[in-house]
């Protein structure tokens, strides 16, 4: 099979949020079967160009009508050494001006005060429609290589791409996969107006107005109307988007999708286990080894102390890119972490409203957080950090060492996200020994209840309480039920959800079968 893969996003290469892994993920896997795969992604400015090999800087260069001017593109050729993929860096100067994949960065607010930290760029739509374009005058003009079978575009940004492709009858065009990431508000890439889309897009009208929510004109929407076929990242999330109960938290579309009969196929992702592996510290980044799948957990406790010694209380390992607020002064107790994004959608609220009930309940009980996000999100955890001064720590930032440490280092990972499509951390939680307690919503479905972790219903500050209380008692009365559950969670997330398994039960059956329609 010959694969296109198009993302804003690859671990290893530019990362952002989930769909860095996802898209890594699925190039390595697939080329490691056997199949020719090449990963189209914009050159950012956080670019990294350590994993890739045989270079071929600007081998490819033309210009493209866009918005009534003309562009000039280049396109450098690579190879990703781990899975041996084909990548095609997309180059152009508002995508080398940029720090970080979607939103603007400290340093770019610094240098001008219209780029507020965390806050989406101000020419995304530009961006987005640019680089798709990209991608389709490439298949246009090179039409002496592999032409794909399928491209697979990852998410709003990528999600227009299949409509380039349409009135072409003397190509013989692939099949589109457009993945939903995340259909939550603020995730859409939707263009505000009939006009935007328009100028942006130059689509056909009649595209553009089958193809809105109220006055909006939804990337999503014009991907199904399309011809591509639409799939998401978990079956429960799948129900949820055609769900028109969802409507808040689909911003809308999921009642759109409902009335327009549009099918979604869930497939939910894997996990790459060996990136994470804690029996091997090359793989793990941890000072200790210790394995969950054999209840050998004494190297994990030497990680909390290492974590607690090196980072909490002093200043003794390279903590580039966040800032440290609070600290933890008890070694034993119970450490409950938060480790994603601080944004709405998360949960945050019904975090920093759960925690004083718990610390003023139990006096063993501790918490680590880490993250970046929403700056009012932040400010209530930094003010949790000076009223409990001694029990709650803020990773405010990104750094992969060390949020890794802090993971490993917890006894539960708590997940209260109002919607979540399926969900990495909880994976990343169990592989290391450390129990996942979720809000029961969308992928995190995929944590079985009192077995590989916790789930509640109810997403709020009391919910969350009685249930951090139920967890906590059972570690206290019965530490053999939680080291036991943690044996089950490592096998099971082992056996049913490394990629590879994904990739050769859900993602080839189904793209095989689209491939003959």
């Amino acid at each position: 099979m010959n694969l296109w893969c198009v993302s804003m996003e690859c671990a290893g290469i530019a990362e952002a949020g989930g769909v860095k892994n996802v898209t890594y993920s699925l190039c390595k896997e697939f080329s490691l079967l056997g199949h020719n795969v090449t990963l189209f992604i914009p050159a950012f400015k956080c670019t990294q160009l350590d994993l890739l090999h045989d270079i071929k800087k600007d081998f490819f260069s033309l210009q493209i009508d866009f918005c009534d001017k003309k562009e000039s593109i280049s396109y450098t050729k690579a190879v990703f050494s781990e899975g041996n993929f084909q990548v095609i860096l997309v180059n152009h100067k508002c995508f080398s001006e940029k720090e970080a994949v979607y939103t603007y960065t400290e340093n770019e607010q610094k240098n001008n005060p219209d780029f507020i930290k965390g806050k989406g760029h101000l020419d995304s739509h530009f961006m987005d429609v640019l680089f798709q374009k990209s991608v389709f005058e490439y298949f246009i003009h090179n039409q002496d290589e592999k032409l794909p079978q399928i491209i697979h575009c990852q998410d709003a940004s990528t999600a227009i791409l299949p409509a380039f492709f349409l009135n072409i009858p003397k190509l013989q065009l692939p099949r589109f996969v457009v993945t939903i990431h995340n259909a939550g508000p603020f995730y859409h890439h939707e263009f505000k107006n009939l006009e935007q889309a328009e100028y942006f897009t130059s689509l056909p009208i009649k595209l553009l107005k089958n193809s809105m929510n109220n006055n909006k004109v939804e990337p999503f929407l014009i991907a199904a109307n399309s011809n591509a076929k639409l799939t998401t990242v978990s079956p429960e999330y799948a129900n949820e988007l055609v769900n028109p109960a969802f409507y808040n938290q689909t911003d809308g579309l999921s009642t759109i999708f409902a009335s327009k009969k549009i099918k979604i196929t869930g497939i939910t992702n894997g996990f790459d286990f060996e990136r994470y592996n804690p029996k091997d510290k090359n793989f793990s980044k941890l000072p200790y080894e210790f394995d969950p799948s054999s209840k050998n957990l004494k190297g994990k406790f030497l990680c909390r102390d290492y974590f607690l010694q090196n980072i909490v209380q002093s200043d003794n390992f390279d903590t580039t890119g966040i800032k440290k607020y609070g600290s933890i002064s008890q070694k034993d107790g119970i450490f409950i972490a938060y480790h994603g994004r601080i944004t709405t959608q998360k949960g945050i609220s019904v975090l920093t409203d759960t925690i004083p009930y718990i610390i003023n309940n139990f006096d063993d009980v501790n918490f680590v957080i880490a993250g970046q996000g929403e700056s009012e999100l932040e400010n209530k955890i930094i003010e949790l950090t000076k009223k409990y001064p001694q029990r709650v720590f803020f990773i405010n930032g990104y750094n992969q060492k060390v949020v890794r440490l802090a993971t490993a280092s917890c006894d539960f990972m708590v997940l209260p996200s109002f919607f979540e499509p399926c969900g990495l951390e909880d994976f990343i939680a169990q592989s290391y020994g450390t129990l996942p307690i979720a809000h029961k919503t969308g992928g995190l479905n995929k944590i079985i209840d009192n077995k590989t972790g916790f789930l509640y219903n109810d997403n709020t500050p009391e919910s969350l309480t009685v249930k951090l209380t139920e967890v906590i008692m059972i570690k206290k009365l019965k530490p053999e039920r939680i080291i036991s559950m943690i044996k089950k969670a490592s096998d099971y997330i082992y056996k049913e959800y490394l990629w590879k398994n994904v990739i050769e039960k859900k993602y080839v059956p189904f793209f095989e079968k689209i491939k003959k329609f």
